[in-house]
């Protein structure tokens, strides 16, 4: 699609109300946080998805005060790749206590015919990775030990693996094997709730598979090397690809 066909649906949908949730009183503060930005860097913006398709430096700066004050976690969300950009005073925490602030809405978990929010926590998981915070990993360890989190955060999951965490090795075995209905946060129920947990479970392993890589031993490439065969293609290749990689580390043979 060309980009500013993208950008002018994107502003389409805001302008309609279908492009994030946005209370009344959240949409007077959209308003006051515009002018404010358009005042101090000299811009003409009126949309949040003008600002989310560019760099604008100095927005964040403006924008972070603003950030605790939306009730939508959704405009929350827009507002973290510019905060994240301009690296504004305790960053790394304000995002952390974000996505707490998340989780604890009624956007964290999607039911059928609602918006799922997947716009809301890519945007933190790129925040994570970007960021880096080591300082916070012990937080995030924990945050990524519940499947759910692990599903949305899978870049994060990525991350501290690569930093060798004590403890995740098990965790990320434990998301070969599936989660639960109970340990993603949902009933027994199927129909109710998107995304379905099989296709939770799916995505799980990819990260699970990728994760495991940097954990190199003789009893993970075992653990690796059982979804070379698996039927689902995708799955096979990415265990192929972490079973090579392992493979070309010191004292691991294989085939």
């Amino acid at each position: 699609m060309n980009p500013n066909n993208y950008l002018l649906d994107k502003i389409m949908n805001e302008r309609n109300g279908t492009e994030y949730r946005c209370p009344q009183d959240d949409r007077v503060l959209l308003c006051e946080m515009m002018k404010e930005i358009n005042t101090n860097l000299g811009t003409d913006f009126r949309y949040i998805a003008e600002i989310d398709a560019c760099d604008i430096s100095g927005s964040g700066r403006i924008m972070v005060g603003y950030f605790n004050r939306f009730q939508s976690e959704s405009v929350r969300a827009y507002l973290i790749p510019q905060i994240v950009s301009d690296q504004v005073p305790r960053c790394e925490e304000i995002i952390f206590l974000g996505y707490l602030h998340f989780k604890q809405s009624d956007e964290y978990i999607s039911e059928v015919g609602k918006p799922a929010p997947a716009h809301i926590y890519v945007r933190y998981d790129n925040a994570f990775r970007r960021l880096k915070p080591r300082r916070l990993k012990t937080e995030l360890f924990n945050l990524i030990s519940n499947p759910r989190d692990a599903f949305y955060l899978p870049l994060t999951t990525r991350m501290l693996a690569s930093w060798k965490l004590s403890g995740l090795e098990c965790v990320l075995i434990s998301y070969m094997n599936g989660a639960k209905y109970e340990d993603a946060g949902l009933p027994n129920d199927t129909e109710g709730y998107f995304p379905p947990l099989h296709f939770i479970n799916r995505e799980l392993c990819f990260t699970a598979i990728d994760a495991l890589k940097y954990y190199v031993s003789e009893a993970n490439l075992s653990v690796i090397k059982k979804y070379i065969d698996s039927p689902d293609k995708d799955i096979a290749n990415a265990a192929r690809k972490s079973f090579d990689y392992m493979k070309k580390k010191d004292g691991i043979k294989g085939d």
